[in-house]
């Protein structure tokens, strides 16, 4: 309930049979108390009672109840279990739909709807879908941190009705979404979801998140959401048949979709390092390779660019370009378009100072970060290449804010933002896959 208020939501009608007011707002005993019509439910009452909710819901009109509550085939008991059947059977005859069981149900900025707080309420372009409570919360609340901004989150537990492949037939449709991600434990009915996989894929990026692949994470499955999990080979061919990115966690999850969101789909493999730290260029040209993309060198038009604007001591310009450019507003300028202008080029990745993110800075150092990001965003409109920004963000707590401010600064400027330079390689290399494969399949 607080979510909602604190999402804006204007309508809200708390029931509890033992309080006339919750919250500041009037509380009523059931609900056909409430006055007027209700769109949609929200229950958390222990499962003995659904059934019984259920008949009230219909009485009022609901067509549609997210059902936070749990206790239902997820346990294992039988007696749950018949008690689940029967609920999606009565729901089936009401023309009630269901969320759920066992889920944190709907965020829906545009409409008002959160299932958490201090989520933004403006909407972008991202649809999540998960079985997961805590996946779906990751997804929003570290998307929101790099900029990402949602059409609609749903977290739908059990999925004894609406399902995952209803969910992605949806966002195909949806005007407001342009991406799409889902975590995924288990199904009913695989070749639905496969269905739709395949048909939304044609025309927006997916990535998939797949729990449940080995033999430890399929058992928790099955006590998490009552899910059969399926193997990893099926899902990776399944993945490759639709074009669609399977990731291996949650953090790859928001990788990929920021990614996507903030234009970081490299035309080829030959990347071009920008770092600020003789240890950090080293450990970071093996991180790039690492992840199976390329550092070629440099040409020597590009090399004597760079030796112009590049202080000699304590910097190289080969690639990695370990520069103190990247202290020096004036010199990032020039710094950035030498690498993009290189022929044997197809992305960059540049990795700021350590004490960019650590809090350390006044006003006139924000304001020159704040031209430096400007500078590097026009650099990647001026050349149209895909560019990675990674910032490594300090734990401390005493920074955090300096840190969010930070993050805002990048993500506003319309720049991916990683925390580190294996991220935002791997990141591209699954950008780079995908956009392959779409060029491939869109010749005639």
């Amino acid at each position: 309930m607080l979510s909602l208020k604190d999402a804006g939501q204007p309508n809200i009608y708390p029931v509890n049979p033992n309080a006339d007011e919750i919250e500041g707002l009037p509380a009523y005993a059931s609900l056909t108390d409430i006055p007027g019509p209700v769109d949609h439910v929200i229950s958390a009452i222990p499962a003995a009672y659904v059934l019984d909710m259920l008949e009230d819901a219909s009485t009022k009109g609901v067509r549609s109840i997210h059902l936070f509550t749990a206790g239902f085939a997820e346990t294992g008991l039988a007696d749950r279990l018949q008690l689940q059947h029967q609920l999606k059977a009565r729901a089936d005859e009401l023309g009630i739909r269901l969320i759920g069981p066992n889920c944190m149900g709907l965020y829906v900025p545009d409409g008002k709807v959160s299932f958490s707080q201090q989520l933004p309420t403006d909407s972008g372009p991202v649809a999540f879908f998960s079985q997961s409570g805590t996946n779906a919360s990751d997804a929003t609340y570290n998307g929101a941190l790099r900029g990402l901004r949602f059409s609609k989150v749903v977290s739908f537990g059990n999925a004894i009705d609406v399902s995952a492949a209803e969910l992605v037939n949806y966002a195909e449709q949806d005007t407001n979404t342009e991406i799409i991600g889902a975590y995924i434990e288990g199904m009913h009915d695989a070749r639905d979801f496969y269905r739709s996989l395949r048909s939304a894929a044609r025309s927006k990026p997916i990535a998939i998140l797949k729990g449940g692949l080995l033999p430890s994470g399929g058992r928790a499955t099955q006590s998490h959401t009552a899910s059969l999990a399926g193997s990893g080979e099926l899902w990776a061919a399944a993945a490759r048949q639709t074009n669609a990115v399977l990731v291996h966690n949650m953090q790859e999850m928001v990788d990929v979709l920021v990614g996507w969101r903030f234009r970081a789909v490299p035309s080829g493999p030959r990347i071009g390092l920008v770092v600020g730290g003789g240890g950090i260029s080293v450990q970071g040209a093996d991180d790039v390779e690492r992840e199976g993309l390329q550092l070629p060198a440099l040409s020597d038009h590009t090399l004597r660019r760079l030796a112009e604007v590049t202080p000699v001591a304590g910097t190289g310009i080969r690639n990695p370009v370990d520069t103190m450019s990247l202290w020096d507003g004036e010199r990032i300028r020039p710094t950035v378009d030498a690498v993009a202008e290189d022929p044997s080029i197809d992305a960059i990745i540049v990795q700021v100072g350590m004490n960019w993110g650590v809090g350390f800075f006044g006003n006139e150092e924000l304001d020159t970060r704040q031209n430096m990001i400007a500078e590097i965003a026009e650099a990647r409109e001026r050349h149209g290449i895909a560019i990675a920004m990674v910032v490594p963000i300090s734990i401390d707590h005493r920074h955090g804010e300096s840190n969010a401010r930070l993050a805002r600064m990048i993500s506003d400027a319309g720049l991916p933002l990683y925390y580190n330079i294996r991220d935002a390689a791997r990141a591209m290399r699954r950008l780079l896959t995908w956009e392959t494969r779409r060029v491939e399949r869109a010749q005639p």
